[in-house]
């Protein structure tokens, strides 16, 4: 049992002991899907390492789209469970942007969020940190305010290799899973285990506009609104490159966690993690 003390903590050690192990070896991740992340990122090039996860974060979103549904995955919070599970082998998103002259690479396990829902996550991180706010409420709250303030991001978005949008959007997705936020069910059609990205891009639309497509964005019935051209792209894709257009950098979340970036490459890699189905 390991208790992390900072920041990519977690990816260290679990490095540490998927080297040290002998034969496989299950590192369970206490936490939400930024803790998850962080370990992921530390057993990818390790064979014998399979990913655990015991949801206790503020959104859990991942172990939603592994079968554990709106109620956050009950069974997954049994450590005994895991001991019967079955291993999978899931895909991950690899990311990839220029700092400082130099190419940076990270794994994403659920989706990247940049524009409305990207800044609303990174609000609630900041409410999460109030003792009185849980997960979802803080997400709730944060996108209230933000919805006040209608931040979205001026893109480009280029899927296999042909633009797919450019101009104002008010929110883009990209996922692996299909939750975010605590819950939203935001992809209807992801699943980790195909060798697909998802990608939702909600066009500039007005509040009101949003208001009503807003539960629909929640329960997973985004797809199902009338005159959905005029909302929303949504598409499937292994490549895509976000490019800011109105600044030279965007704030944006991957499961949950800020990042500032220019041009951001995402892509998929295909059965790239061993993980424990409960």
């Amino acid at each position: 049992m390991y208790h992390t003390s900072g920041e990519k903590d977690a990816t260290v050690l679990a490095d540490y002991a998927a080297r040290e192990a002998k034969g496989d070896v299950v590192l369970v991740a206490c936490g939400g899907d930024g803790t998850v992340q962080e370990v992921a990122n530390g057993i990818t090039a390790h064979d014998n390492a399979i990913l655990g996860i015991i949801p206790v974060g503020s959104g859990n979103d991942l172990v939603r789209q592994l079968g554990g549904g709106l109620k956050e995955g009950a069974k997954y919070r049994s450590l005994y469970a895991h001991f019967n599970g079955e291993v999978g082998k899931m895909d991950l998103i690899k990311m990839s942007w220029m700092e400082d002259d130099e190419e940076k690479t990270r794994y994403v396990v659920n989706g990247i969020n940049i524009g409305f829902d990207g800044n609303a996550a990174i609000l609630k991180n900041k409410l999460a940190l109030n003792p009185y706010i849980s997960g979802p409420s803080a997400y709730i709250i944060a996108v209230a305010r933000t919805f006040a303030e209608k931040k979205g991001e001026n893109l480009k978005v280029i899927v296999d290799g042909e633009e797919l949008h450019n101009g104002e959007t008010l929110l883009t997705t990209i996922g692996n899973g299909g939750f975010c936020g605590g819950g939203f069910h935001s992809l209807p059609r992801a699943d980790l285990y195909d060798g697909l990205l998802e990608l939702l891009v909600v066009k500039d639309i007005t509040r009101r506009a949003f208001v009503s497509l807003i539960k629909k964005y929640k329960d997973g019935k985004i797809l199902d609104i009338e005159n959905r051209d005029k909302y929303l792209k949504y598409t499937q894709a292994k490549s895509i490159v976000i490019e800011p257009l109105a600044t030279q950098n965007m704030q944006f979340v991957g499961d949950g966690e800020a990042f500032e970036t220019g041009i951001l490459k995402i892509e998929v890699v295909p059965k790239a993690l061993k993980v424990l189905e409960v």
